[in-house]
């Protein structure tokens, strides 16, 4: 206000200077524009459009932070020009021969979900600069892999399949796509283990081998928006989650409130990776939809498209949620009343459930 005020007073004297009006004039002229802004700023003449205040959710998102911008893949601030690296996707088994499992607790997203036998499978997604020594055991693809990997447009790192899913695979334009029956260089046969449960992939080979596919100009889908983690003070209490895969396939999270994680548990006890790592996740979703069994096999179909149930956990609280998904596109999390769920910035962790008998214990 000052500003004008000074703006509005020098105008005035050049104005009387230049017509040489009498002193008494000017000085009344110059106090009744100096009141006249005065009351001008008042009113609210001179005041910028005040802001929308944004609710309690949106003030904790940032979208810059110096020179560093959220990852697409799980929110976590990079450089400028790292955000938007396709992630490479794994299908790593879950079997108990396989355990210890080798880099799920560097995965950004873990999608979990059944396969034949009463077992589950995880599909793990991995940032393009996220060093990975060594990750497995990696097993093969199943259809419903195939479209999560694709929805995210992320590379699909494998060991064969079901011939639905190799079908699937060889019908998708642009897919990338990489088969230790067709890229056995890029994956290696632990001896320690016995097959099939030894084979595994790194960093250093999945950069060569997308090199060599021209693949490394892929860019990654923006499928979710991320906040930062709650305070300590505004964290939930609601600080366990159990998942009754059943047997040995049964999973239970414990919220560690200091440090604002979940950690995961499998068969009744703490689940870490062969290099000793624990498993842990910012956010864990479960979702409901269907299964048909297509063989004698026993393998599935599952529906990965349309809409359904689903619950989230973050920050210690529970969220009562929509699932949907679009063809060729990433699974999208809604609440009741159609807005958008934020996802804490870090890891998150999917469980699929096709059962009445495991989801219906977190609809309450």
């Amino acid at each position: 206000m000052q500003t004008w005020l000074a703006k509005a007073q020098a105008l005035v004297m050049s104005h009387a200077k230049r017509f040489r009006w009498p002193l008494v004039g000017g000085a009344v002229l110059l106090l009744a524009v100096s009141i006249g802004l005065f009351w001008y700023v008042i009113a609210g003449g001179l005041r910028s459009t005040p802001a929308v205040a944004n609710g309690p959710d949106e003030e904790k998102r940032e979208v810059v932070v110096g020179d560093l911008v959220p990852r697409y893949l799980d929110g976590v601030f990079v450089p400028a020009g790292e955000e938007a690296y396709a992630p490479r996707a794994v299908i790593v088994e879950n079997h108990p021969d396989a355990r210890p499992v080798s880099g799920l607790a560097a995965a950004s997203l873990v999608i979990e979900a059944p396969v034949e036998g009463g077992i589950t499978r995880f599909l793990a997604f991995y940032d393009a600069t996220t060093t990975l020594d060594e990750v497995g055991p990696v097993r093969s693809a199943r259809p419903y892999y195939v479209e999560w990997a694709r929805g995210w447009n992320a590379s699909l790192f494998h060991v064969g399949g079901s011939p639905e899913a190799l079908d699937l695979i060889k019908s998708l334009d642009g897919f990338v796509d990489v088969n230790e029956f067709a890229y056995g260089a890029s994956f290696w046969r632990d001896r320690r283990r016995a097959a099939p449960h030894n084979t595994y992939t790194d960093k250093e080979r999945m950069d060569a081998v997308l090199e060599r596919k021209n693949a490394t100009t892929t860019r990654a889908v923006e499928a979710w928006h991320f906040i930062d983690a709650a305070s300590s003070t505004d964290r939930g209490d609601v600080d366990s989650i159990s998942v009754p895969y059943g047997g040995s396939f049964s999973v239970s999270w414990a919220y560690d409130r200091v440090r604002g994680v979940y950690v995961r548990s499998q068969a009744g006890r703490p689940q870490l990776d062969r290099d000793g790592l624990p498993i842990e996740s910012e956010n864990v979703i479960v979702i409901k939809t269907e299964e048909q069994v297509l063989d004698e096999v026993g393998r599935l179909r599952i529906r990965t498209t349309g809409s359904g149930e689903a619950v989230a956990y973050r920050d210690g609280k529970k969220f009562i949620l929509r699932w949907s998904r679009a063809p060729g596109k990433p699974v999208k999390f809604e609440a009741g009343d159609g807005s958008e769920f934020l996802f804490t910035r870090g890891r998150t962790w999917i469980h699929v459930t096709t059962h009445d008998a495991i989801f219906g214990g977190f609809e309450g």
